[in-house]
């Protein structure tokens, strides 16, 4: 691994830890074991790296933002969507900290922090408009943007409530847990029966049981229906 490769490998587990804020580029350097004149060498200043972050970041969620096409959306797809969504959150979780703080700090950030916000917000919202139009969900279009600004708000705020509650979440915990947050914001609206809701979450542990590890996958459905 290159060293520039390691500096925003070992940044991003101390921002995450210890949030963005706390941490220096000395620390950062004593962590990787080098000179602050080596690290600087490849990144002039913390907020070279935080921006260098964030963009890798926005691309990785960019491609989970394409939602899927409309003839194979089911409510299996939106909820693994959405668990995508905030597994990728999750692993830059410093930026969810305090991103007011964040944005103000780091303007260069503060613009397309914003679009991407509002990208989550119109892809909700398309997804559940075509869930009411294929009579999927019950809910008045008042309703619905409530629904997409709570599950924004969700993503936005749950690093926050974490760190503020100060409960210990793991993090392969974390995404299922304010997933189980959407789905019982969501499920008095759908019109499905106990055996399709119980098989639509039932596919979503098996998609999140093979992107993560066999036990993550055995405990979703439980954690989704009673978090």
């Amino acid at each position: 691994m290159k060293t520039a490769e390691k500096i925003l490998l070992t940044s991003l587990e101390l921002f995450n830890q210890q949030g963005e804020a706390n941490v220096t580029c000395v620390d950062i350097a004593l962590e990787l074991d080098i000179s602050p004149g080596n690290l600087y060498y490849h990144f002039r200043g913390k907020e070279v790296i935080v921006s260098a972050l964030f963009d890798i970041y926005l691309a990785k969620t960019s491609k989970i933002l394409v939602s899927p096409s409309s003839d194979k959306l089911t409510i299996e797809s939106f909820f693994y969507y959405l668990y995508q969504l905030l597994e990728s959150g999750n692993i830059y979780r410093f930026i969810y900290r305090n991103p007011t703080d964040l944005i103000l700090k780091y303007p260069a950030i503060s613009r397309n922090f914003n679009k991407l916000l509002k990208s989550k917000e119109q892809a909700v919202a398309a997804i559940l408009d075509h869930f009411q139009e294929q009579q999927i969900l019950q809910a008045a279009p008042e309703q619905r943007r409530s629904l997409t600004q709570l599950i924004t708000l969700i993503f936005t705020q749950s690093q926050n409530y974490f760190h503020l509650t100060s409960k210990d979440v793991a993090m392969e915990d974390a995404s299922l847990q304010s997933l189980g947050w959407i789905y019982q914001a969501i499920a008095p609206y759908l019109t499905l029966d106990e055996q399709e809701r119980a098989d639509a979450i039932a596919a979503v542990s098996r998609q999140a049981a093979n992107s993560s590890d066999e036990q993550q996958g055995e405990n979703f459905l439980e954690k989704l229906a009673t978090s």
